[in-house]
C-alpha cells in the first residue's frame, strides 16, 4: 500500500505551461484594457445622468403640452425643453472630455528621462604641452 501513491517530480498536465503563459499574457495586457473599461464605464454614467436630466425636461414639457393654453405657451414650452437639453449637453462634454482625457494618460506608456551623464573631468594638466612650441631645455 506504501508504493501507490507518489509524489510526481514533473507537472502533471502537459498544458500547464501554456496555460502559465497564457495567464501572464492576460495580466500584462490587462495593463491596457483595465483604464479603458474603467474610462467607458465612466463615460456611460455621465452619459446616464445626462438622459435622466433631460427626460426630467420632457417630463416637464409633456405636462405643459397637456394643459390648455394658448398657441404662445406651446411655443414657450417647447423653448424650455431645447435650451434644457441644450443646456445639459454644454454641461456633460467637459464631464465626458475629462474622462477622455483621463483614459489617455493612463493607457499612454510613461517615458522616462535618461539618467544625467557624469560630468566629465575637466581638470587641464599644466605640464601639457598643446601648442608643441616650449621646449623643455635641460641644463
Amino acid at each position: 500500500m506504501t508504493g501507490d501513491t507518489e509524489v510526481s517530480e514533473k507537472n502533471t498536465s502537459l498544458y500547464y505551461p501554456f496555460f502559465q503563459h497564457m495567464f501572464e499574457l492576460v495580466d500584462v495586457t490587462s495593463f491596457a484594457w483595465q483604464p479603458i473599461l474603467k474610462s467607458i464605464d465612466r463615460t456611460h454614467l455621465e452619459f446616464a445622468s445626462s438622459q435622466a436630466r433631460q427626460s426630467r425636461a420632457v417630463v416637464h414639457w409633456a405636462h405643459q403640452m397637456t394643459r390648455p393654453a394658448t398657441p404662445a405657451d406651446f411655443f414657450h414650452a417647447n423653448i424650455q425643453l431645447w435650451a434644457a437639453v441644450m443646456q445639459e449637453c454644454f454641461e456633460s462634454a467637459p464631464r465626458v472630455a475629462a474622462v477622455v482625457e483621463t483614459t489617455a494618460e493612463a493607457v499612454a506608456p510613461k517615458v522616462l528621462e535618461l539618467p544625467h551623464k557624469p560630468a566629465r573631468d575637466t581638470l587641464i594638466l599644466l605640464d601639457r604641452d598643446t601648442v608643441g612650441e616650449s621646449v623643455r631645455k635641460v641644463a
